[in-house]
């Protein structure tokens, strides 16, 4: 008896389309009528409908004193009542008991998540127990008998599994959540809103939200059996769109996705006002042919090209096979009852479980994207900052770079270099010569600059050297008489050698004035002073600054 005595086969139904009769017509010898309509199914019982329906069983009862107790392999009947044990003399030995989804949590008997009631037979013999049931929505009601110890060992391993599912669902749920919060992502979104869905789907068909959260509602209790596997299918519906970006991936396939989104809003409403069979309908055909088609788009977007779609795929392959399993055992197709009592949450939990996987490599993903964002746009901001002849800084860069540089504390100054006896090069070389000599004395002031300058070329032979932390006067002048020197030298094109020089005006900061124009300004002023005086370089005076 360690996993239960199914009574599949031993059951006596009986159809009472009216819903008139009581346990004294079934008990009273002369309801020939009524004894005459009993019948025994072979196979599981699957009984619903506006029709309220009769158990009959019977029992040989051994001498003992350890409990029994009679199991239905649900939480969800809809109204069911207990009655007997009856003794072949007709005295009954149980009180009774009337529970089901439109009464209160605390009418269940046992106060079990299933519908159980304890079955007195104190002494050796037959006892016969009549049961009474209305059930809305079509499922698996064959009873079984346990010994009592044995079903709170067997409901205590049960619970240890679902502790494990909601603890793996609500992690990914708080996870996701953060990163919602985050990353302001709505497909993180609509993964939360669907985890949330799945956590009270799973706790609603295990009992659990009846037991604790709306206990003493029996709307609720009822009608969270279609209402949760809807918003759950609809929010999934939400999230396939926005992770495998079926809006931008094809307008049937977008079109799909919504139609099975607002399927399942409609089935959430029809739950609410009251039609669950029909609710039941479209939810067990969203769950079956609704995944069918999700998978199929995943595997033509797979195809295509979009490598997150074997994420998808993978996650409701696996949720497929179980939803397939869970039915074929509650149709009595297959006999796997454990796979009836765990295989739904198992395939829910292991689904989110692949999403958040997959969620994982779309954060991966992005961040690749977004690194070649800034590498494209580094890119680009350097080409744009850059003289597409020397590879120095041009107008625009130095004004860019130099004013953080200027701002820093400490003394700077901005050299301003033009150079002499150039445009000689470009009249008798031509320009493809003098650009060679530009690049050349490019080259040798970015390779005498500390990695605290800036370098540029503002255009034509003019050239600017921000010195970033330079020193006082005299190693100042040293510095600027090196660059100078630089310019100077020789240059070499093609067995020719030509030569300039370089005159140079120098602008140094002066209390408040950091702003490159007024500096620029101060040593082109300088530069013209040394041109005329011949003296290679000047300084700006400070009351040219000043001023």
């Amino acid at each position: 008896m360690a996993s239960g005595l199914s009574l599949q086969g031993h059951v006596d139904v009986l159809q009472d389309p009216t819903g008139q009769l009581g346990v004294d017509d079934l008990l009273d010898p002369a309801a020939g009528a009524a004894g005459a309509a009993w019948t025994r199914p072979a196979g599981l019982l699957r009984l619903h409908g506006p029709s309220t329906w009769w158990l009959r069983f019977r029992l040989q009862a051994p001498a003992t004193d350890d409990p029994w107790l009679l199991a239905f392999p649900t939480t969800a009947i809809r109204d069911i009542a207990f009655h007997g044990p009856y003794a072949a003399d007709g005295l009954a030995w149980g009180p009774g008991a009337e529970t089901g989804l439109i009464r209160p949590y605390a009418t269940r008997p046992l106060g079990q998540e299933r519908i159980t009631y304890p079955l007195q037979m104190p002494l050796a013999g037959e006892y016969t127990v009549f049961i009474r049931l209305q059930n809305t929505v079509a499922q698996n009601v064959t009873p079984s008998v346990w010994l009592l110890p044995d079903y709170l060992a067997n409901r205590q391993h049960k619970r240890l599994l679902d502790g494990l599912i909601y603890g793996v669902l609500l992690t990914l749920l708080i996870y996701n959540l953060a990163l919602t919060v985050v990353l302001r992502d709505s497909t993180y979104g609509f993964y939360v809103l669907t985890c949330a869905a799945a956590l009270l789907t799973i706790a609603t068909f295990n009992g659990h939200t009846a037991h604790y959260l709306w206990p003493a509602q029996p709307w609720w209790i009822e009608h969270s059996y279609q209402i949760w596997p809807a918003l759950w299918l609809a929010c999934k519906a939400a999230f396939a769109r926005s992770f495998l970006n079926t809006r931008s991936a094809g307008r049937l396939a977008d079109v799909a996705v919504l139609g099975l989104g607002g399927l399942a809003l409609l089935s959430a409403v029809l739950a609410v006002s009251g039609q669950l069979l029909a609710s039941q309908s479209i939810n067990e055909g969203l769950a079956l042919g609704g995944v069918a088609i999700i998978i199929m788009i995943a595997v033509w977007l797979w195809r295509r090209g979009h490598p997150t779609a074997i994420w998808y795929l993978s996650a409701h392959l696996i949720l497929f096979v179980c939803v397939v399993g869970v039915v074929a055992v509650a149709r009595g197709w297959w006999n796997a009852p454990f796979v009836l009592s765990y295989g739904l949450q198992i395939g829910i939990a292991a689904e989110m479980v692949v999403l958040a996987v997959a969620l994982s490599a779309r954060i991966r993903g992005i961040q690749q994207e977004e690194a070649l964002l800034r590498r494209q746009t580094g890119s680009l901001t350097q080409e744009v900052q850059t003289d597409p002849l020397t590879g120095l800084l041009n107008r625009r860069g130095l004004a860019e770079r130099a004013e953080p540089l200027l701002a820093q504390p400490g003394q700077h100054a901005v050299l301003l270099i033009d150079l002499d006896r150039f445009k000689p090069v470009n009249d008798r070389h031509g320009h493809a010569v003098g650009d060679q000599v530009l690049v050349a004395i490019g080259q040798r002031l970015a390779h005498h600059c500390r990695q605290s300058d800036l370098a540029a070329r503002l255009g034509g032979d003019e050239f600017v050297i921000i010195l970033g932390h330079c020193p006082p006067r005299p190693a100042l002048d040293h510095m600027v008489q090196r660059l100078c020197d630089a310019v100077d030298r020789p240059i070499d094109i093609l067995g020719h050698v030509h030569q300039v020089s370089a005159s140079a005006g120098v602008a140094m900061t002066q209390g408040k004035v950091r702003d490159l124009k007024p500096l620029l300004r101060c040593a082109d002023q300088a530069m013209y002073a040394a041109k005329k005086e011949q003296t290679r370089f000047a300084f700006a005076l400070a009351d040219d600054l000043s001023g």
